[in-house]
């Protein structure tokens, strides 16, 4: 889940709840304050663009915000499913290692490929990108936090993902071709593969020259458009048969493809 937070400030300190789930803070623009209580004391950190806040994990904190430095100031908030990890720890972990999650402790760093990451889901999420989206970022976050903050175990481990085979791959395309109307999630295509979901995109991207998210996106929007062309079905249901549930989603989607929107491709067709 994702959270973008604008401008707030608080003098009355904030208690986080206790969870194991990890929650990450990117400081998008502007500067701002934090204060956190711990041995007895308040400290303070200070966030700049592209700072990286790693809460701490299955402890209850209590925080408090100053009045910031730039009252726009924006930070996103990355709550991050404790599962994703374990999975990843799993499946990274070598023969007769113990699968260990790290617990993180309140740190302040520079990710670059982290804030870079931040900047794209809140844009995903401000023009409705389906699940397959997130769930791919956050297949590659997992592995991403366990490499660089995890155990050295993980990052010392070098293992051959392997390939997609040319039938494996021509039975996702005609998965995807098949199902594009569905809400489809990484998980199911990495199936039809054969291959782990945190190699999958990779290994897709390398065949195809485009990421999953991307190629299901055009097929339904080539879809889409053959459908305005020849049917004369609302740009509602054309949207719903192509796997957008919300209207202004594909709107959005189509436009950002084509140029114009579905209602003017539709119009502009039928004048010429």
């Amino acid at each position: 889940m994702l959270d973008v937070h604008s401008g707030n400030s608080s003098t009355e300190p904030y208690t986080s709840i206790g969870t194991r789930d990890p929650r990450i803070g990117v400081t998008i623009a502007g500067r701002y304050s934090a204060e956190y209580f711990t041995r007895g004391r308040w400290r303070h950190d200070s966030h700049g663009p592209g700072s990286i806040n790693v809460h701490r994990t299955g402890e209850v904190t209590r925080y408090r915000f100053p009045l910031p430095e730039d009252p726009n100031y924006q930070f996103a908030l990355i709550y991050f499913p404790f599962e994703h990890l374990l999975a990843a720890a799993d499946y990274l972990r070598k023969p007769g290692q113990r699968t260990a999650v790290p617990t993180f402790g309140d740190f302040v760093d520079r990710d670059p490929a982290i804030t870079h990451m931040a900047l794209a889901l809140a844009q995903a999420m401000s023009v409705g990108e389906r699940d397959i989206y997130g769930e791919t970022v956050a297949a590659w976050l997992a592995v991403h936090l366990l490499h660089k903050y995890g155990p050295k175990a993980y990052r010392a481990d070098n293992r051959d993902a392997g390939v997609i085979a040319d039938r494996r791959l021509a039975r996702v395309v005609e998965f995807m071709s098949t199902h594009f109307a569905e809400p489809l999630t990484l998980d199911q295509l990495a199936h039809e593969a054969c291959i782990s979901r945190y190699h999958f995109a990779r290994l897709f991207k390398s065949k195809v020259g485009e990421s999953p998210r991307r190629y299901l996106a055009r097929i339904r929007l080539d879809a889409a458009r053959r459908m305005l062309e020849t049917t004369d079905r609302s740009v509602a249901d054309v949207g719903a048969a192509c796997g957008y549930s919300v209207a202004s989603h594909f709107t959005a989607a189509f436009t950002a493809h084509y140029g114009v929107s579905p209602r003017d491709f539709r119009t502009s067709g039928r004048q010429s």
